[in-house]
Parts: C-alpha cells; structure tokens; sequence
C-alpha cells in the first residue's frame, strides 16, 4: 500500500491543534520533528523518523494520510488551523519501513533488557541473561531511538514487574508494553487513538511470543470508566503501573484519567515526552501523585511517582 505523505509548518502554538486535525483527517501515522535549519540544538518533539535528526525551534510535522485523501480539502483545513502545507509525496510502506531498518535501534537498559532489531543475531554478554525485545514500529511511532522511550524502558528494567498490571497510553508500536510483559508483567494494557498503533503492538507481542492473554491493545474508548464496572467488551480496573510517554499537554488534559487508572494505594505513574521545564507543570496537574526527583536525559525528563490514596 503507498501513502501520501504531507509535511506540513506549524508554530510551538499550533502544532498539537494541527497534528489532532490531520488525525481527525485520516492520518494513519502523525509525528513532529523541527525544520531544519531551525535554532537551539538537536531537540526533537515525538519520535524522529529513522535517520532523521531534527533542530527544534521551527516545527515540521509530517503525517501518512491514504493516497486518495483529497489534499486541496487538507491543505484548506491546515491552513485554518495555522498551519501551512510544505510538500506532498506519495511513500510506499516498504520505503517507509526499509529507512527504519537501516537506522534501527540496538540498546541495552541495565543487565536485565535489550531492545534489537527483528531477525538480527544477539549475543549476551558474559555473565548475563537479558531478555531480548525485537521490534519493528511499522507504521507507528516508537522506534526506541528517542530519549524519551529510552528513559521508559530504563524505569521499567528497573522495577521487579512480576505480577503487576501494566497500562500504556499512547503505546505508539507497543515497545514499552511489550518490555513491560517481558520483564514479567501479568497483564498489559495498550491504549492509542491510532489503529496503526494497536495493529504494531499486536504485531510486536505476537513476534516476541506475548500471548493476547497477557498484551491487549486498544482504542481509549474501549476501556470502561475508571471505577466503574465495566459493561461487556471493556477493559476496567486499576493498574500497578501506568506509563504514559506522550506530550505535556496531553499529559495535563489526561491527569485525571491516568490518576484515577492508578492503583490507590501507592500504585506507580512512570510519565515522559516531557521537556525539563515543563516538570512543574506535570507535578501541579498530578496532585494525588508524589513523584520523585525527575531523570533526565539532555533536555528530557521521566517522571516516576505513586498515587497517595
């Protein structure tokens, strides 16, 4: 299948109104990077395309819309929202895919987690027995290359998971649901808007052998109200742990959700996509949660905490 690809401008302002439009369009896949020749360093918003390294100040979005999207329609809808359209080329998945391969990530988190390629050997080193997370994000977001999900993946190598039910919201390809389930979660699960995402998460714990007993990916509105029973069909109940590795606005709008969706009695929130400045901002809209002093990677934090009550 090919796709249109549109690149389109936006200002810091406009970006998250223009991605959820492009979403609301038809996007199969969303993502936002910098201009290049922008100012202040390598920044990067979500997760960069493989091989791409961005510069932050001027943002550049980039969306896969299908090839029959009408782009007179999109570019008018962009526009209106402050956007404005850069290009527009047709991609097909396999270009898409090949330049994520080429560019793939092999990383280790601690002694106990290694995230690699599909199909690539693997030696562990003396003295160790790593579980091995294989992965290819498809057409989600979610490679492992962006600091953020790095720092995800840290804070979850480092807790003992055996038991616990896991949520990830916004799970993009699923990489830190399906390390969750392989550092030995009962029970994870996934939550994106896209269904690009659901489909890569499920593609991903079928190929790391996590049976859908213990993965499943879902739409948010398929999870049942927190603290209501759930009608047939959706998914209720608290969590052990809850990741969420998204942007700080979004973070902000969903604080009561994923609070609530917390264990009450000291379950865990792991929170990241978040710049270094905007972690009062996070700690404010969380107040039932007391976090700990942020981890940081450059520019980019990790907030852990527990739900008080």
């Amino acid at each position: 299948m090919s796709w249109l690809k549109l690149t389109v401008g936006v200002s810091r302002e406009s970006a998250d109104a223009v991605g959820e439009l492009l979403s609301e369009l038809g996007a199969a896949a969303v993502t936002l990077t910098s201009a290049p020749g922008g100012q202040g360093g390598e920044e990067v918003l979500l997760e960069p395309l493989p091989g791409e390294h961005p510069l932050w100040r001027d943002i550049v979005l980039e969306a896969l819309l299908p090839p029959d999207a009408a782009i007179a329609a999109v570019r008018g809808a962009v526009e209106g929202a402050g956007g404005r359209l850069l290009d527009a080329a047709f991609l097909a998945e396999d270009d898409w895919s090949s330049r994520w391969r080429a560019h793939a990530v092999r990383a280790s988190f601690g002694d106990r987690l290694w995230l690699m390629p599909r199909d690539e050997p693997f030696e562990a080193p003396p003295g160790t027995d790593p579980v091995v997370l294989r992965l290819d994000p498809g057409l989600a977001f979610g490679s492992g290359s962006h600091p953020t999900t790095r720092l995800c993946l840290a804070g979850l190598a480092a807790l003992d998971l055996r038991g616990c039910r896991v949520l990830d919201y916004g799970c993009g390809s699923g990489v830190l649901g399906v390390a969750a389930a392989l550092l030995g979660a009962a029970a994870v699960v996934a939550v994106d808007h896209d269904p690009q995402a659901l489909l890569a998460t499920r593609d991903n714990a079928a190929y790391n052998h996590i049976d859908e007993s213990r993965l499943v990916a879902v739409l948010p509105e398929e999870l049942a109200p927190a603290g209501v029973s759930p009608e047939p069909g959706r998914i209720g109940g608290t969590f052990d742990v809850v990741v969420a590795n998204i942007l700080a606005n979004p973070l902000v709008e969903l604080a009561p959700e994923l609070t609530a969706r917390a264990r009450p009695d000291g379950g865990r929130l792991m929170l990241s996509g978040l710049l270094a400045e905007q972690a009062e901002t996070i700690c404010r809209a969380y107040s039932e949660v007391e976090f700990e002093a942020p981890v940081r990677e450059a520019e980019w934090i990790r907030l852990d905490g527990r739900r008080r009550f």
